[in-house]
Order: C-alpha cells, then sequence, then structure tokens
C-alpha cells in the first residue's frame, strides 16, 4: 500500500497555563519533507517536570524512527521496539529532581501496509472520513472512561465529572514501577481524504467530536480547518496541542470529487454529548496513584 499524505499542519498553545506541558514531533506547524510519523504528548500535571517528559518522550519516539523504512508494514514488534527507547530516554532523563515526571502518548505512523496507531493516556487520536463519520476515536486510559464502561455513569455525565483529570495510564521512568503498555491499533481500511488527528485533553475541552467532523467536514483548506480548531481551544484552561493529517492518495488513486457534506446523506459521526463545555478553571491532569492517595489522606 502506498499512501502520500497532504501537507501537515500543527498548533501548540499555553491556554490559561502558566507552563507549556505539551510536546509534539515534528515539533512545527507545517512540517515539511518529514517523515510519515505523528507524536503528541501532554505532561501529567501534579508531578514534577512533566514538560521533560512530554519533550522526551515525543524527541525519542521521532528520532527512533528514523530507523525504520516506513515503505515496508510497521506493527506491534517495530512500536515496541520504539516504546522501549523511549522509556530508555525518560529513564536517562530522570533524576531526584523529576523523578515523579510522567507523560501521555499519541502516536500515528502511515507506512506500508496501513496505518500503525498507539496511545497511552487520555490524548485523542481519531480517524475521520468526511461524508462518512468518525472511523476510530482512542479509547482514553482515564477513570471517567472506566467508570462510563463499566456501567456506573453515562457518557454524558463524564462531559463534566470532577475526575475528569484522573489518568489510569502514563508513560513514566521505570523508577515509578512496571511500564505501562500502549494501546495500538492497525488501520487497512484508509481513502483519500481521510484524516488522522492527534490531540490533547486541552483541545478536547474546547472541540467535541461533532464540532470536529463539522470543522473537517468543511470546504476550507486544511490549514484554515486547523486555525478553527485552535481558535475554539485557544482561551482554555488547558494547554492545547494537535496535529491533523489528511491522505492525499492511496495506491496512486486521489480523491475524485469532494465528500458529501453532513446533511446530504452522510453517516452521523459516533455518539456524543449535545454540548460542549469548556471548564473555566480545569484542574490538572493527574495520575490515578495521586488522586488514589488523596482519598486514602482525607479518610486518615
Amino acid at each position: 500500500m502506498e499512501i502520500r499524505l497532504r501537507q501537515p499542519h500543527s498548533f501548540v498553545q499555553l491556554g490559561r497555563r502558566s507552563n507549556q506541558e505539551d510536546a509534539r514531533f515534528p515539533d512545527c506547524d507545517a512540517p515539511q519533507d518529514c517523515r510519515p510519523a505523528f507524536v503528541v504528548c501532554d505532561g501529567v500535571g501534579g508531578c514534577d517536570k512533566g514538560e521533560v517528559a512530554s519533550r522526551t518522550v515525543a524527541d525519542a519516539i521521532g528520532g527512533a524512527m528514523e530507523d525504520y523504512d516506513l515503505s515496508a508494514p510497521f506493527g506491534v514488534r517495530d512500536f515496541s521496539h520504539v516504546l522501549d527507547y523511549a522509556y530508555g530516554a525518560l529513564d536517562r532523563m530522570a533524576s531526584p529532581a523529576n523523578a515523579g515526571m510522567a507523560t501521555t502518548m499519541t502516536f500515528v505512523c502511515f507506512h506500508g501496509a496501513g496505518v500503525f496507531t498507539a496511545h497511552i493516556g487520555d490524548s485523542r487520536i481519531y480517524h475521520v472520513r468526511p461524508g462518512v463519520g468518525i472511523m476510530h476515536r482512542s479509547e482514553d486510559h482515564s477513570l471517567v472512561s472506566a467508570l462510563v464502561h463499566s456501567g456506573n455513569i453515562t457518557p454524558q455525565q463524564a462531559v463534566n465529572h470532577p475526575q475528569s483529570n484522573v489518568i489510569t495510564r502514563c508513560m513514566s521512568a521505570s523508577a515509578r514501577g512496571a511500564r505501562a503498555e500502549a494501546s495500538t491499533l492497525q488501520i487497512k481500511d484508509v481513502e483519500p481524504g481521510d484524516y488522522f488527528f492527534l490531540a490533547t485533553d486541552g483541545v478536547q475541552h474546547g472541540v467535541d467530536d461533532e464540532a470536529l467532523y463539522r470543522i473537517l467536514c468543511s470546504q476550507r483548506s486544511d490549514k484554515d480547518k486547523m486555525a478553527e480548531i485552535a481558535s475554539l481551544c485557544a482561551r482554555g484552561s488547558d494547554n492545547s496541542t494537535a496535529t491533523l493529517v489528511c491522505v492525499d492518495s492511496v495506491d496512486g488513486a486521489t480523491l475524485s470529487a469532494p465528500h458529501d457534506m453532513p446533511g446530504s446523506g452522510a453517516t452521523e459521526p459516533i455518539d456524543t454529548p449535545d454540548e460542549v463545555v469548556v471548564e473555566t478553571s480545569a484542574p490538572r491532569k493527574r495520575g490515578v496513584a495521586a488522586y488514589i492517595s488523596d482519598i486514602i489522606n482525607k479518610l486518615f
């Protein structure tokens, strides 16, 4: 399979935070002549030096991908080596001053057999096909996501849940314990015009699934689409970072006509809450261990 991409677009915004804890690779708004592998990370708040963890992982994964011929298939075994390298980079950066540093991770790679995705934490990956819907959205490794799956709360209650910042998986140095595993997906159903979108949870506070789908279905340029997404979360209470990559052709086939617009026979995207809830003072992302520690302290 030969997948050719349009010009990727990306943004990084501080929001109303005093510190930037997000990181991306490639680290520019319009990467030129880059390899078809993309990373977005979000440092875990409540831990020391989240910005060091996110930058270390993003750069390590990006650097490790230089060793791979992506005209050939890339799979779980390949990514396990890349992830090991990133964990090793975290271990090498660890010190008494930043021993608790941690980060989420999202990864998308276009290769000779399709598109490989991997994530740890609550930063998300979307595969969107305009005129059809959201083909895939990664499942957050979070307390709220677990509560939804167990039936304890509804998806609507999850939107503004008080523990929405508690994640159940993150990447940290080995001194913190066992390494978290990534959830991976190999996508072979790829068509010209498909979008792949990587985003931290700061973007999710400002742009829900319905809004994202609407924007990506518009007839504007990819650059303008990303500008609208960026504007919707620019004044949010958290850092916001996203990367958008559009498939230009697959095996030489290009998009012959615009996809159907929403409301003209397009399948609805996956279910989402009716409203976008933007918290005025979103809490920092926290690991579940820190959350449990707080509960124990209150009890005893």
